[in-house]
């Protein structure tokens, strides 16, 4: 390939990555038109897809062949193993950013299930615990896996850097999910923090693929399509078409893009 293996999966299918990162659940969560009935269910839903990164990340972290080197940062493979050891970091904070906004704002039910004893993924959410485990099966490569996790991340930069350009305030919406998304979940994955955290995966994936045969990037494509399916097919379904006429009529000359 003449460009990076990330390079080349972004440029595989723009515009079902733009409808996948742009959709109407985000520009709800920005212009306080997302009820908490969905909002709930979209927090009780990402909950279950965090908890299940973490035997992805842990699979993916047995994969690496680390060396009894000296010089540890030299090594690709300890560096893989280094930022998959902050991705469990950072999922283990954002289950509990998730835990705790859902005990400040009464949630527990809805995000717990009755009684704390669990919710029942959904069929999209389940979609992505396939895509975890297959990516991570035995006759994968670390590669796929890295794929595969670099394109959740990068899906999800893009998903919140689209909603926090889009925050508004018009006098609508239920007040606590306004509050929640404006000051808590938009900010958090709209960060250079969290876009430096996301570069570095894709530099290593980059660095990882060099030289790899045809064979191998393909399943990298198809690892990246699901990822990029299973993002759109996530989000909760708002009423797109009277969000849209909405935020037009709150806001003249805005630009949408649903």
């Amino acid at each position: 390939m003449s460009q990076s293996l990330a390079g080349h999966l972004l440029d595989l299918d723009p515009q079902a990555l733009h409808k996948a990162t742009t959709h109407p659940f985000l520009l709800a969560a920005a212009t306080a038109s997302l009820p908490t009935s969905i909002l709930t269910a979209w927090l009780a839903q990402d909950r279950l897809y965090a908890l299940s990164y973490v035997p992805f990340i842990g699979t993916l972290l047995s994969k690496c062949a680390l060396s009894s080197s000296s010089d540890r940062s030299e090594s690709l493979q300890w560096r893989i193993a280094d930022m998959l050891i902050d991705c469990l970091a950072n999922i283990r904070r954002e289950l509990n950013l998730f835990e705790d906004t859902a005990r400040k704002q009464g949630w527990e039910e809805q995000v717990f299930g009755p009684g704390g004893n669990g919710v029942r993924p959904r069929v999209q959410t389940r979609a992505y615990m396939d895509l975890f485990a297959g990516a991570a099966a035995a006759e994968k490569s670390v590669l796929v896996g890295m794929t595969a996790l670099w394109a959740t991340e990068e899906c999800y930069l893009r998903s919140w850097r689209y909603a926090a350009a889009s925050i508004a305030t018009p006098e609508r919406g239920d007040a606590a999910a306004r509050d929640v998304m404006r000051t808590t979940f938009i900010p958090n994955w709209s960060s250079e923090v969290f876009e430096a955290f996301v570069r570095r995966l894709k530099g290593l994936v980059d660095e990882l693929a060099q030289g790899v045969a045809r064979e191998e990037v393909e399943r990298c494509e198809d690892a990246w399509r699901q990822v990029v399916w299973a993002e759109e097919n996530f989000w909760p379904e708002v009423t797109g078409l009277q969000l849209q006429r909405d935020f037009v009529l709150a806001f003249p000359g805005a630009r949408t893009e649903l």
